[in-house]
């Protein structure tokens, strides 16, 4: 069982449902994900403006560089 990032299309989808007030859980489960791993994804990236897809994938492309390998 392997872990896949989430792809720019779902962050999009995350934006717009989150935008609507959908909670975490409705979300994962429409994506088939875990509610948790939606609520992280909201928690981390986060910002001034609310929660942005574009904003959030850059976020997390840094994150992955600046990690120790």
């Amino acid at each position: 069982m392997g872990y896949t990032h989430l792809n720019p299309e779902e962050r999009h989808y995350i934006e717009i449902q989150h935008k609507k007030g959908v909670s975490s859980n409705e979300i994962g489960k429409a994506l088939c994900r875990s509610q948790s791993t939606i609520s992280r994804e909201l928690l981390r990236n986060i910002g001034k403006r609310g929660y942005r897809y574009k904003q959030a994938g850059c976020l997390a492309q840094e994150r992955h560089q600046k990690k120790p390998k």
